[in-house]
Order: C-alpha cells, then sequence, then structure tokens
C-alpha cells in the first residue's frame, strides 16, 4: 500500500448527510442554538442557494483508491461557510457562519476555507462576496476583504419567495445603516481578486 498522505476538499453540505451533525456541533460550538434547529437549517443547503460548504480532510493513499474503499467516517470536518443571494446584486454572495473547530485555528484552515468558498462562488459565475464580522476583521483583511456599503442577505427566505420579488420590497441600500450593530464591519471582496483552491 501506498503512503497516506491528507486531501483537503470542500464539497456541499447537503451531498455529505453523514457530516450533519458534526456540522451542527462545530457551528454551536460557536453559535449556540438548538441542535435540532441547527440540523434544520443545515438540511435547507440547496445548490441554488443558500447553501452550506464545508471543508474536510481524508486520507489519501499514493495508489488508486475508489470512493466506495474511502468510508465516509474517515474524512474530518474541518469547517463551515453558507453562501446565500444578496438582494440587488445579482453577481454577488454573502458569506456567514464561517467557523473551524476551536482545536485546529491557527494553522492555515481557515485561510483554506475562504480560498475554497471563494473559488465555489467564481465557478459558479459570482464576482463579488460580502461578509459581516464582529471580531474578524484582522483576518478577512489579510485575505484580501475591504469595507462596503451593508447587503442585504437573501437567505433561506430566497428558496420560499423569488428573489426579484424580495428585492421589490427591499429599501434602498443607501437606507440602510451599521448603527443597529455598531461592533460588526461590513466587508467585500470583488472577483477579480477570487484566489483559486490551490
Amino acid at each position: 500500500m501506498g503512503s497516506v498522505s491528507e486531501m483537503l476538499a470542500v464539497v456541499p453540505l447537503h451531498q455529505r448527510p453523514d457530516l450533519l451533525e458534526s456540522c451542527a456541533d462545530l457551528i454551536n460550538e460557536e453559535w449556540k442554538r438548538s441542535r435540532t434547529s441547527r440540523i434544520h437549517s443545515l438540511q435547507r443547503s440547496t445548490n441554488d442557494f443558500p447553501i452550506c460548504l464545508v471543508l474536510i480532510r481524508t486520507p489519501r493513499a499514493e495508489e488508486e483508491v475508489t470512493e466506495e474503499k474511502l468510508a465516509k467516517n474517515q474524512c474530518q470536518l474541518l469547517g463551515h461557510a453558507r453562501l446565500s443571494r444578496v438582494v440587488g446584486h445579482p453577481k454577488s454572495l454573502f458569506v456567514e457562519t464561517v467557523v473551524v473547530p476551536k482545536a485546529i485555528r491557527g494553522k492555515g484552515y481557515g485561510r483554506k476555507l475562504m480560498e475554497a468558498v471563494e473559488s465555489y462562488a467564481k465557478a459558479r459565475g459570482y464576482s463579488h462576496l460580502h461578509l459581516t464580522t464582529h471580531d474578524k476583521q484582522h483576518f478577512y483583511a489579510h485575505l484580501g476583504y475591504t469595507l462596503s456599503k451593508p447587503v442585504q442577505c437573501a437567505g433561506f427566505v430566497s428558496s420560499l419567495i423569488p428573489l426579484e420579488f424580495l428585492e421589490s420590497l427591499s429599501p434602498s441600500q443607501h437606507a440602510r445603516s451599521g448603527k443597529n450593530n455598531p461592533g460588526a464591519s461590513n466587508g467585500s471582496k470583488a472577483g477579480a481578486n477570487l484566489c483559486p483552491l490551490p
């Protein structure tokens, strides 16, 4: 048998339902919520947005390994991020619930997760990412994100109500302010700066 190394991949959570409970626990480690409610929310991930992406690590032998041989329980959950559409910005996505397990922070997995999210968005034809952070401004600035005007995230509502209808109800982007949450920073990154996944 060949030597074993690790392989990182970002996959939609709805394609890996075996990771649903682990993902709920990971997010609840950072932001407490009922586990049942969290799982219900994660189960709503879809290719049409919002979509939950998970960063996973799987062992990889140097010789060919089929998916059937690689048991799903051999992978390790390294991170989660959710992408939603942005009201009034057809080429933009909103990134939220970005989290890496506390035990492995500071080892570059947050950066790998964000790079993979950017690559995923770019591959789907989106050129801008937006996010809000309360305490990670330095991390996102280091990745190339800059302060921007607030945007309105469509979230899970967009899976029930057409985005066009939400846009018709949306107040002007200039009318929104960050006064409700003065500690939060709104950041965005343009598609021209999106990095490919190594």
